[in-house]
C-alpha cells in the first residue's frame, strides 16, 4: 500500500497541473495590460502644392517603407514612411490608351512598379510611371463559367494576386447581398463563384434609400482584404471570415470565440427606408449594434488586430460623440489571442495602416499630410 501512496500523488498532481495549465490558456489575455501612446508625424512635401486632405486610398510597398496614396482622380503619390518625406508625384492620364479607370474603387501595388486599378468600367494593370500595361474586362458576358445576362458587377471590391495569375471580387447588384466569391483567371477569362454562407447576414444589415435616379446605402458591407499574401473577405456585421488561399485556391471559414462582444449583429432593422430621415434614424439603431472593422497584420510580431465599435452616444442635437472601441489580437494561425475595451478611444479608427507595430491614420496638419501614429505596448 506504502507503494501506491506516490503513484496516486503523481496523478493527483498531473491532474491539478493540466486543470491549472488548461485555466491559464482560456485565461491568457495578451491585451489585457495594453497601454498605448499617440504621436503626430508631418510629411514633408518640399515645394509641393496641393489638397492635403485629398488622399482617399492607399497601400504600402511590401518592405513597408513606402506609402502609396491615391490623389484626386489621376495622382499617385509616394510617400517614405521611415523619413516622412514626399518622394514623387506620378500623374496619370485620363484619356488614351493610358487612360486609367475614373473613380478607381481598386487601388493595389503590384511587384515591378506596377498598381492594379479598377473602375466599375475599367480595370488594368499600370506601371507607376503611367504606362498601361494590362486591360481586363471584367463583367458576365466576358467571363466563362459567369451566365451572360446576370445583372450584377463582377468589379465590387476587386483584387488581384501579386503575380497577376487570379483575381477576386464579391459580385453584386446595389444594395442587393453578394453573390459570393469570385474567383477569375485573367489569363483565359474564366470564372466561378464560391459561396460565402457565414457572411449572408450582412445584407441584413445594409440601408439603402432610393430617390429618382440615385441611391445611397450606409451600413455592413462585404469586403476584401489583400493582406499577409492572402485574401481575406470579412463584414462589420459579423466576427466571421473567410480566408482565400490564391496559391492553392482554397476558401476557408475562420470564426473567432470573443468574449466581450457579441459575435454578429442581432435584430430586425427596418427596410422601410422611404425619406433621408429615417435612413439616418435607422443609422442610430445599427451603430448602437456591434460593427467589426477591418484586420491590419504586423509582420514583426507575426499577429493580427482588428477593431470594433458599439453602443454608440449621440448629444441632444443628434450628432454622434463617440462608441465603446475594441481591439482584438489574433496569431499568425488565426487563434483569438486578446481582446480589450479600449476607454482612451472614442471612435474606431478607418482608413489606417499598420507597420512597425504601429497604427497610421491619415491627418493634415497645416498645408501638410500626416499621420497621427498609435503605439501599442503590450
Amino acid at each position: 500500500m506504502k507503494k501506491l501512496i506516490p503513484f496516486f500523488i503523481l496523478i493527483l498532481f498531473a491532474a491539478c497541473s493540466e486543470k491549472g495549465n488548461s485555466e491559464n490558456a482560456e485565461s491568457l489575455n495578451l491585451l489585457e495590460n495594453l497601454t498605448f501612446s499617440v504621436d503626430t508625424l508631418v510629411v514633408d512635401v518640399g515645394e509641393e502644392i496641393f489638397n492635403p486632405g485629398a488622399y482617399y486610398v492607399n497601400d504600402l510597398s511590401s518592405d513597408q517603407t513606402k506609402g502609396y496614396f491615391l490623389y484626386m482622380q489621376n495622382e499617385i503619390h509616394e510617400i517614405d514612411l521611415e523619413n516622412m518625406k514626399l518622394l514623387n508625384r506620378y500623374v496619370f492620364q485620363q484619356d488614351g490608351p493610358d487612360a486609367i479607370p475614373k473613380y478607381p474603387n481598386t487601388f493595389q501595388i503590384l511587384p515591378d512598379n506596377e498598381v492594379f486599378l479598377g473602375g466599375y468600367a475599367q480595370t488594368g494593370v499600370f506601371k507607376i510611371s503611367g504606362e498601361n500595361v494590362a486591360n481586363y474586362k471584367v463583367r458576365p458576358e466576358n467571363l466563362d463559367g459567369i451566365p451572360n445576362d446576370a445583372g450584377y458587377s463582377m468589379t465590387n471590391s476587386l483584387h488581384i494576386s501579386p503575380d497577376k495569375s487570379k483575381m477576386v471580387s464579391l459580385p453584386n447588384i446595389f444594395g442587393e447581398s453578394i453573390e459570393g466569391l469570385a474567383v477569375i483567371n485573367p489569363e483565359d477569362m474564366s470564372a466561378k463563384i464560391l459561396d460565402l454562407p457565414a457572411l449572408e447576414l450582412t445584407s441584413k444589415y445594409q440601408l439603402v434609400f432610393r430617390e429618382g435616379n440615385g441611391a445611397t446605402a450606409i451600413g455592413d458591407f462585404d469586403r476584401i482584404k489583400f493582406l499577409n499574401n492572402q485574401f481575406i473577405i470579412y463584414s462589420g456585421a459579423t466576427s466571421d471570415i473567410y480566408r482565400y488561399d490564391w496559391k492553392t485556391d482554397s476558401l476557408q471559414l475562420i470564426n473567432f470565440p470573443h468574449q466581450l462582444v457579441p459575435a454578429s449583429k442581432t435584430g430586425d432593422i427596418s427596410a422601410n427606408i422611404d425619406s433621408r430621415e429615417a435612413l439616418f434614424a435607422q443609422r442610430k439603431t445599427l451603430k448602437k449594434l456591434i460593427t467589426f472593422g477591418e484586420f491590419f497584420w504586423d509582420k514583426e510580431k507575426e499577429m493580427y488586430f482588428r477593431f470594433a465599435d458599439m453602443n454608440a452616444r449621440y448629444n441632444d442635437e443628434g450628432r454622434e460623440i463617440g462608441s465603446d472601441v475594441y481591439l482584438f489580437s489574433y496569431d499568425k494561425d488565426w487563434k483569438l489571442t486578446g481582446e480589450k475595451l479600449i476607454k482612451e478611444l472614442d471612435n474606431q479608427p478607418y482608413s489606417a495602416f499598420m507597420r512597425d507595430g504601429k497604427y497610421y491614420l491619415k491627418s493634415v496638419q497645416g498645408e501638410n499630410p500626416a499621420f497621427v501614429v498609435y503605439s501599442f505596448d503590450f
